[in-house]
């Protein structure tokens, strides 16, 4: 049975350290992913000066890439070790970000109605019930009028990830607490429940799921081989008419 979610489990996931190398790889892996060029192109053609927030962040990618192309970017997390680790990750990106300790369920007052974009890539789904609709609540509370959240989960219609998830938990090598994953009608539903005015649902890059299947890269985690973190052999995702029953759904709501 997956372990709860509490800030002592996620100390736990972020706990491991990571290289420069490796940092910058991974920036790089979200730069060139679908997900990243459909949130950029509804999130609007200038984006510095902007205000912007993830929320449950962990090392806070996605605000990363809006910190490159100057928003000024706040992390929040309940995790120490996960702001630590996002501390370095900006670090080793060469970019800045204001760190708040907080419950994303528990919004500090300061942070409500501030910002322009609020985004989490991989959070909504460690939750259940109520606390479902709560957290979309959350992204939105955080926005001015007219702002956007978008909020990455697991498709519960990708088989490559589904059977990744059903094996690891089967086997004992599923770390990352409780995970339920959505629907696109779910997210949907869930959104409206939390008060959007506005929701789509679209999916990143099918094709990119399909590393759920990479015997080589699970052979590796399994047993610790390093990985290469050569950015020079990344390239842009491509879209196909599957991308709905990609890895990630990602919802665009307004307040």
């Amino acid at each position: 049975m997956a372990e709860s979610n509490t800030p002592e489990l996620w100390d736990q996931v972020w706990a491991t350290e990571t290289s420069a190398e490796q940092d910058r790889y991974t920036l790089a892996l979200e730069r060139a992913s679908v997900r990243w060029s459909r949130i950029r192109e509804r999130a609007g053609d200038d984006l510095s000066g902007l205000r912007v927030i993830e929320i449950g962040a962990g090392v806070g990618t996605a605000a990363a890439l809006f910190a490159e192309a100057g928003a000024e970017v706040t992390v929040l997390d309940y995790s120490p070790k996960a702001l630590e680790r996002s501390k370095a990750f900006f670090a080793n990106n060469g970019l800045a970000a204001k760190l708040v300790a907080a419950d994303a369920l528990d919004l500090p007052d300061d942070l409500r109605g501030a910002f322009d974009i609020c985004l989490s890539l991989g959070l909504a789904e460690h939750f259940t019930g109520e606390q479902r609709v709560a957290m979309i609540r959350s992204h939105l509370q955080v926005l001015k009028p007219g702002g956007h959240a978008f909020i990455s989960v697991p498709n519960r219609a990708n088989p490559p990830y589904r059977l990744y998830k059903f094996t690891a938990e089967r086997t004992g090598h599923w770390k990352v607490g409780e995970e339920y994953p959505f629907s696109k009608r779910e997210l949907i539903e869930v959104a409206e429940k939390a008060g959007a005015s506005e929701a789509e649902v679209f999916g990143e890059s099918f094709l990119g799921s399909l590393y759920f299947l990479d015997v080589a890269r699970i052979y590796r985690r399994l047993t610790n081989k390093p990985d290469s973190y050569d950015t020079s052999r990344i390239k842009p995702q491509k879209s196909t008419p599957l991308d709905d029953f990609a890895y990630a759904l990602i919802l665009h709501a307004r307040p």
